[in-house]
C-alpha cells in the first residue's frame, strides 16, 4: 500500500510539472463553470491491524472551485463505516470492529486527459475526464465492538493488554489520493467515478495499535473508498474559462 501511495503522489507531481510547461488547450471538449457541487455513495475497505475487511457504505458531498478546465480545489465531507475482523485462531476467539467515521478534506484534482490532444471523437472524448488528486484531511474515529481480552499464545501473552494500544475514539489527519473519471452527461451534469486511497497518520482507525506478531502489519492504517456520484455545474457555463 505504501508503494501505491508513492506511485500516485509521484504521478500527481509529474503531471503538474508537465502541465506547467504545456500549452493550455483553447478548445476543451468539456464545458466550464467556476463552481461544482457533488454528491456520491461509495464502498470502503480498511487496511488495519487485522487480516480481513468487509466493505461498508460511505457517503460524501463536495463543493469545488474550478480554477480552470484542468484543475479544481474541493472541500469534501465523508460519512461512513469501516469494518475489519479476525477469524478465530490460536490467540483470539474471533473479533470484528466497526468504525463509524466522519472526515473532511481539502483536495486538489487535476485532469490528466487535458494533457493530451486526443482525437475528437465521442468515445475518445471521455478520456478528458480522467484525473488524479491529493490533499489533506482530518477524521474522527468512533469504534465499536472493541475486544479487550485475548487468549494466551505460545510465544506471547496479551490478556494483560496495554490500554495505550486501544483507543475507541480518536482523531487524526489523513492523506487522500484520488484517481477518477468525470463523464459529462449534459453540459451541467457529470457522472463521477472515484477511487480514493487514504493514508491515516494514526494506527487507531481500527481502534488498535498492536504490532506483529499480534497484528498483521507494522504501519499506520489505510482505508479506501470507491465511490459513484453526480456533480453539477453551478453558475455560468462556457467552453473556456476565459470566456465572459
Amino acid at each position: 500500500m505504501k508503494n501505491i501511495i508513492i506511485i500516485l503522489f509521484s504521478a500527481f507531481i509529474a503531471a503538474v510539472s508537465i502541465k506547467a510547461n504545456a500549452q493550455v488547450r483553447l478548445d476543451p471538449f468539456y464545458p466550464y463553470s467556476k463552481y461544482t457541487f457533488g454528491i456520491g455513495i461509495g464502498y470502503t475497505h480498511l487496511y488495519g491491524d487485522w487480516t480481513n475487511s468487509n466493505s461498508q457504505q460511505a457517503y460524501k458531498i463536495n463543493v469545488a472551485r474550478n480554477i480552470n478546465e484542468w484543475v479544481n480545489v474541493n472541500i469534501e465531507l465523508q460519512k461512513g463505516s469501516l469494518n475489519e475482523y479476525e477469524s478465530k485462531n490460536h490467540w483470539t476467539n474471533g473479533l470484528s470492529v466497526n468504525n463509524d467515521f466522519t472526515g473532511g478534506a481539502l483536495i486538489a484534482n487535476m485532469s490528466i486527459g487535458e494533457l493530451f490532444n486526443w482525437p475528437k471523437s465521442f468515445l475518445v472524448k471521455q478520456f478528458y475526464g480522467i484525473y488524479i488528486g491529493t490533499g489533506i484531511g482530518y477524521m474522527h474515529n468512533n469504534i465499536a465492538n472493541i475486544t479487550l481480552k485475548f487468549r494466551n499464545a505460545d510465544k506471547y501473552l496479551i490478556t494483560d493488554y496495554d490500554p495505550g494500544n486501544i483507543n475507541m475514539k480518536s482523531n487524526c489527519f489523513y492523506l487522500p489520493l484520488n484517481v477518477g473519471i468525470d463523464l459529462h452527461i449534459t453540459k451541467i451534469v457529470v457522472l463521477n467515478v472515484n477511487y480514493q486511497m487514504n493514508y491515516a497518520f494514526s494506527d487507531y482507525v481500527d481502534g488498535y495499535n498492536f504490532k506483529p506478531p499480534i497484528a498483521t502489519n507494522n504501519y499506520n492504517d489505510l482505508y479506501s473508498v470507491l465511490s459513484f456520484g453526480l456533480h453539477f455545474y453551478i453558475g455560468e457555463i462556457s467552453m473556456t474559462p476565459n470566456k465572459k
